[in-house]
């Protein structure tokens, strides 16, 4: 590992936030572009972090933050706690299910990031991932690309990914994979031209600079506009049924991660 290497400079970070807000790090991982595999050169580091406290800290009448959050550069660190982690997860929350996708990983303590991924996979909600990842692709395609003049490949693909991961769900029922390739490859319900246009543009991006303009592509707007009109499958909705499981984890995680 060279010596100011990103993934040096992440660990070093990590280990002092640690020290300066008592805390333990369960687990330390990469999200965003950097995860879905379609990152420009010049893309940022999205370094998302779940920590614990010592037992005492949460009996306080006044609680110590539930979330931390460090600028460094292109390093954007936020750090979640445990119980904070907890109840995104029995909401069903997309993104905090991507941190436990994630195999980027700066730090893993072996056991939270295992557990809780078992857990998420028994007990999501797919319609609260269907209807978060369509939102997703709307806003993206309605911001940016529809209007015309602020469209990107970042853009496109961003929007395209939500789509496709909603279609996914709908589809498999169950969790889509994080790397947007490897969705591309395993599923079985998108038109072929579409997806080698979309491979097509996430090599380009790679090449590419963030903000670099482009021309709108039809393909990619009719895909997504008639998505964005079919309805939603109302049966896919059910309810978290991992508390009781999530509560006695996070009971032993106390036992495990005895701070000083």
């Amino acid at each position: 590992m060279e010596k100011n290497s990103p993934m040096k400079i992440i660990k070093s970070e990590l280990k002092k936030m640690e020290k300066e807000n008592h805390i333990k790090i369960l687990f330390a991982v990469e999200t965003g572009s950097r995860l879905w595999r379609f990152e420009s050169k010049d893309s940022d580091y999205d370094i998302r972090f779940v920590y614990i406290r010592q037992t005492k800290e949460y009996l306080k009448l006044h609680k110590p933050a539930d979330v931390i959050m460090k600028q460094i550069d292109d390093k954007d660190f936020v750090g979640f706690d445990i119980y904070k982690f907890c109840n995104l997860l029995m909401n069903s929350n997309p993104s905090i299910i991507e941190w436990l996708q994630s195999d980027l990983i700066y730090f893993d303590d072996g056991i939270t990031k295992k557990k809780l991924w078992e857990i998420a996979q028994k007990n999501y909600n797919p319609l609260a991932l269907v209807n978060h990842y369509k939102s997703m692709g709307k806003q993206n395609y309605l911001k940016y690309l529809k209007s015309g003049d602020l469209t990107t490949e970042k853009k496109y693909l961003y929007s395209l990914r939500g789509i496709c991961v909603a279609k996914w769900v709908e589809n498999k029922r169950t969790i889509a994979p994080v790397i947007f390739e490897s969705l591309l490859k395993e599923q079985d319900f998108l038109p072929e031209a579409l997806v080698k246009r979309m491979k097509i543009m996430i090599e380009n991006k790679k090449m590419a600079k963030e903000k670099e303009r482009i021309q709108n592509i039809k393909i990619f707007d009719e895909f997504i506009e008639n998505a964005l009109k079919t309805e939603s499958h109302q049966e896919l909705n059910r309810k978290f049924a991992g508390r009781l499981e999530l509560e006695e984890f996070v009971m032993s995680l106390h036992e495990l991660n005895k701070l000083e």
